[in-house]
């Protein structure tokens, strides 16, 4: 209801109406100040959802950016792995899950592991955040860092060779063959870090093969079988 010319500088207009007993009631109506708080507090709602839809949004897609493990989990088309395909097929490669893919330390991630026995070759992919070299591994040249395969004692098993690289995200993907790996051996993975004395003695590797660990035949796409077989 509208305020009249007389009160609209005033806050409330007094209205008046004829009760059922004959007495006179007065009663408040909202004027145009009231008017203009609720419609800011319209406009504070819609914002306030806004902002937390956006919020929420971000969040998942976070989320889904640290559980992504499809960058780089194919077989990369090494000569032993060609070797193995050409006398074996898709049965030459296996795979075992990695009860934690995570190092202790977040520093890196580890997924998509294959196994060839007949040539005794480990493919791995590692992801670390791009941020590695600016807030934990100060002043190191991440082209520089490499990854080993330790026994339960701490012993070098074989030492990486990165077969192929990409960047997704704030993440670079590093697929990585070993050579010279044993079937039933006790792995873990370590990034190494030469400039920065890193791993220390203390840091643990990732568990990456264990002969507790359940192994099966890996399925090939058809792209990994067709690149294996050129």
């Amino acid at each position: 209801m509208k305020c009249d010319e007389k009160s609209r500088f005033f806050r409330y207009s007094i209205l008046y109406s004829e009760a059922p007993s004959g007495c006179t009631a007065f009663y408040a109506a909202p004027c145009g100040g009231m008017e203009v708080l609720m419609k800011l507090g319209k406009i504070l709602k819609i914002c306030f959802i806004s902002m937390l839809v956006i919020f929420l949004s971000f969040i998942a897609i976070r989320i889904f950016m640290s559980s992504d493990r499809s960058c780089l989990d194919s077989v990369f088309p090494t000569d032993a792995a060609k070797t193995a395909y050409e006398s074996y097929g898709e049965s030459a490669f296996t795979t075992n899950p990695i009860p934690s893919d995570m190092s202790a330390d977040g520093y890196f991630t580890a997924y998509a592991l294959a196994y060839c026995e007949s040539e005794k070759e480990l493919q791995i992919t590692v992801r670390y955040n791009e941020s590695l070299p600016e807030n934990y591994l100060i002043g190191s040249d991440p082209d520089k860092y490499y990854f080993e395969l330790r026994d339960a004692e701490g012993n070098t098993v074989s030492s990486s060779r990165t077969v192929d690289t990409k960047d997704r995200y704030f993440y670079r993907h590093l697929r990585l063959a070993f050579s010279d790996v044993e079937s039933d051996s006790e792995l873990y993975l370590f990034l190494i870090c030469e400039e920065c004395a890193y791993p220390a003695d203390h840091t643990d590797g990732i568990l990456v093969r264990h002969p507790s660990l359940e192994s099966k035949h890996l399925k090939l796409s058809k792209n990994e079988k067709s690149a294996l077989s050129e």
